[in-house]
């Protein structure tokens, strides 16, 4: 998706470190993501998300996860996640704006 370009998202690892992972679909109380590392369904776990071309904080949350499916295609984990808690509220408001603009244009782009 072509706001991938602009809204990044790092998932904590047990092992303390972010990493990097696709976002396929965002909103205030949901997000679809693709990962190589599978997180276990119930699971709650931190993310960041940012726009480092236009913002340059990342907003922490906390999401759970609903559901997490091998793609035998090529390996990755698709999985969806509940939004549970965020410590800024209005920060994460604003990403949810961004996607969502981003969204809407990509029909005029293409």
């Amino acid at each position: 998706m072509l706001y991938r370009k602009y809204i990044t998202l790092k998932v904590r690892r047990t092992s303390g470190e972010f990493i990097p992972v696709k976002i396929l679909n965002f909103s205030p109380k949901g997000i679809r993501i693709k990962s190589p590392y599978g997180i276990p369904v119930h699971s709650a776990f931190e993310c960041l998300i940012s726009a480092p071309k236009s913002i340059t904080k990342e907003v922490p949350f906390i999401g759970e996860i609903k559901y997490c499916i091998l793609d035998e295609f090529d390996g990755d984990y698709l999985m969806g996640a509940e939004i549970i808690e965020t410590s800024d509220r209005s920060g994460f408001e604003i990403f949810s704006e961004v996607h969502d603009f981003i969204k809407e244009r990509m029909g005029d782009i293409f």
